[in-house]
């Protein structure tokens, strides 16, 4: 489909940004390193029962959501640790935030197929260190940037494609009654999978300096067209090449699961699909045909696959990359922050609302 290839081309160069220092910032840093350093020592040492020392912390992130830092515990007694604490900063993209989803998420997936960090400990009040926050175990591995899956030979993309394919589906298979992620469940007034719409039709409903009718009516589409699913299962939420771990050849930790919700299995499925993770090309990770994709999943998930529901996750993904494009949007025109990432983000605005519109007339 051109229109997802389109789009995924003008999204790559807005989420390849994300790892580059902002060019300009006129708002302050609100989180001050040291500062955090200095609660997470006090934090760990209540968590510990014993006095710790914290070493080689440094920020690994210069993203818009959550920031990550690396350290290691070294406790007066008992073993050293090497940890990584998350921290939602108040200037965030997404902000506020909550800790909840992946606290959730990492409770709930410790120990199963899915390959998570273990929860070490949290604070959704952030009482020392001033925001929310979680502290989970390090894992070895590197995370490949989905816009330069080529930089990787053609076998060790499919072994780690095959791979994700795999864990996807056993995430899907999990039954989240028996878990801590049961908690997201809600009041039984609205579906879950209308309520994950309802999430960004909200974000899409806070004031901005621009409008888009499209966006409006096509959010209220999605909520009143919402297919039902197949069975409803865990959702990533952010399912994607670069989300995730991976050390010789094998995937050792699946990431950032602070969208993770209830719904339909076709939502990470589209959203993994999308050309902007896969390096512009319509094969995941570069090598894996659709079709493929689709028939290992289903074999291994035992879910099928609706070419129907699926087409209609893939408009839901656009529409999803524009509420995050306007989020971009709101902070630089609206709250002031002057960071030249969230300028590019909200320059490609027209063409991704274009895309959804084709998306929309595809699925209607």
């Amino acid at each position: 489909m051109a229109r997802l290839r389109a789009v995924g081309q003008l999204m790559q160069k807005a989420v390849a940004s994300l790892d580059r220092p902002p060019h300009s910032t006129g708002a302050p840093d609100v989180v001050d390193d040291a500062a955090v350093r200095a609660g997470l020592t006090v934090h760990l040492g209540r968590t510990f029962r014993r006095a710790v020392a914290i070493e080689g912390f440094s920020r690994k992130s210069s993203g818009f959501s959550w920031i990550t830092y690396s350290f290691v515990a070294r406790p007066v007694s008992g073993p050293t640790r090497k940890l990584v604490l998350r921290v939602g900063p108040p200037n965030g993209l997404f902000a506020p935030y909550s800790v909840m989803p992946q606290v959730l998420a990492l409770q709930s997936l410790t120990g199963t197929r899915v390959p998570v960090p273990g929860l070490v400990s949290f604070d959704q009040g952030g009482a020392e260190i001033g925001f929310p926050f979680f502290v989970c175990e390090h894992v070895e591995g590197e995370v490949p940037a989905p816009w330069a899956g080529s930089e990787l030979d053609e076998g060790h993309r499919r072994d780690i494609a095959t791979q994700f394919i795999a864990i996807l589906a056993e995430l899907h298979k999990l039954d989240w009654r028996e878990q801590s992620l049961a908690s997201l469940h809600g009041d039984g007034r609205e579906r879950e999978e209308v309520r994950a719409i309802s999430v960004w039709r909200r974000s899409l409903a806070r004031p901005t300096a621009r409008y888009y009718p499209l966006l409006d009516w096509g959010g209220r589409w999605l909520a009143e067209n919402c297919p039902q699913p197949p069975r409803r299962t865990i959702v990533h939420g952010d399912y994607r090449i670069g989300n995730f771990l991976e050390r010789e050849r094998k995937i050792t930790a699946i990431l950032d699961w602070e969208l993770t919700h209830l719904g339909d299995p076709h939502e990470d499925l589209a959203w993994a699909l999308m050309p902007t993770f896969n390096a512009r090309s319509r094969k995941l990770y570069g090598v894996v045909e659709r079709e493929e994709v689709i028939e290992l999943y289903q074999r291994a998930s035992g879910i099928s696959i609706s070419a129907r529901s699926l087409a209609f996750y893939e408009a839901f993904a656009l529409y999803q990359a524009a509420a995050i494009q306007m989020c971009a949007v709101r902070a630089f025109e609206v709250d002031r922050f002057n960071d030249m990432r969230m300028a590019v983000m909200a320059s490609q605005m027209p063409s991704i609302v274009r895309a959804f519109e084709r998306a929309l007339e595809a699925v209607a």
